[in-house]
């Protein structure tokens, strides 16, 4: 694979993007930051800014963390839209509301990039095994065109529909991660409260009709209280008020990701977004312990 590709944003899974394109024979770009050094040692390039990013490279891949980083790195007087060019494709893999994101593909429509709605579902462990999922959407022939390119960074690349599709259907991925994740606490508290051995819950639960693949990855991170490494708690934090304000958006009640949200915040005043993400089951022990005393 000989394509030259920028990636924008190099934190954990802008960063195994790059390394993992680097493997597979691709000339990658990114822009000149502190965390972008360890780049051309390894065999990559970096530039000025996202501009010149855009102007360099045939795809550009972007896996930004904040609204502002968004902003800043599309829309800014030297970000990627300042560079959009016909023949450039830009395949967003970030977490944001899908109105931001259709704003942005507003802005570039007129420069004759096109822009692709990307998001991946995964940590970077699972991209680096095989098990990460690209549900790609937008020009479905933009989204044929990157597909080898997208491939070696995800096993599996559904195509799902127009721009927007991939965003709406990551939602609903991690309403359902947060909310397996938060009811597997809730159970283990529970039974261990009750005086059950975790394991022994473990135990029974993973053969039952009541197991979930979040149970049976998370229940015994809880019960060792292992929480390095694993996937940071910080980006369920973030998605679950993105999952939120989509649902009040809809008028779908979201009881399950609204609590979930909360705990989440509790595990962010308590510093622990770093932490995996089954560390919410601290969370909620500090308010059983709150209410024992």
């Amino acid at each position: 694979m000989t394509q030259s590709v920028g990636i924008l944003g190099l934190g954990g899974i802008g960063g195994t993007a790059a390394r993992l394109l680097l493997q597979a024979g691709c000339g990658v770009h990114a822009v000149d930051r502190a965390s972008a050094q360890w780049l051309p040692e390894a065999g990559g390039n970096l530039v000025r800014d996202a501009r010149e990013l855009a102007q360099v490279t045939d795809i550009v891949v972007v896996s930004l963390a904040s609204e502002d980083a968004v902003e800043e790195a599309y829309l800014g007087p030297n970000g990627l839209v300042a560079g959009g060019r016909d023949g450039l494709i830009v395949a967003d893999m970030g977490t944001f509301a899908v109105a931001q994101k259709e704003a942005v593909k507003a802005a570039f429509d007129p420069t004759g990039a096109v822009m692709l709605d990307t998001p991946i579902s995964g940590t970077p462990e699972a991209m680096e095994t095989g098990r990460a999922v690209i549900m790609m959407s937008g020009d479905q022939a933009a989204c044929e065109q990157i597909r080898p390119l997208l491939e070696v960074l995800a096993a599996r690349c559904p195509y799902v529909g127009e721009f927007g599709t991939g965003m709406k259907l990551k939602f609903v991925l991690n309403s359902l991660v947060a909310g397996h994740v938060m009811i597997t606490a809730e159970a283990l508290l529970m039974g261990i409260r009750s005086g059950l051995e975790a394991q022994q819950i473990i135990d029974v639960v993973t053969p039952s009709v009541a197991t979930s693949t979040q149970f049976e990855l998370r229940a015994p991170i809880m019960a060792a209280r292992n929480w390095q490494p694993g996937a940071p708690a910080r980006l369920v934090h973030k998605d679950l008020h993105y999952i939120v304000d989509h649902a009040a958006r809809l008028g779908v009640p979201a009881p399950i990701s609204g609590i979930a949200a909360l705990y989440f915040d509790k595990l962010a005043e308590m510093g622990r977004l770093d932490d995996e993400l089954a560390a919410v089951f601290e969370a909620l022990e500090a308010d059983a312990t709150a209410d024992d005393s």
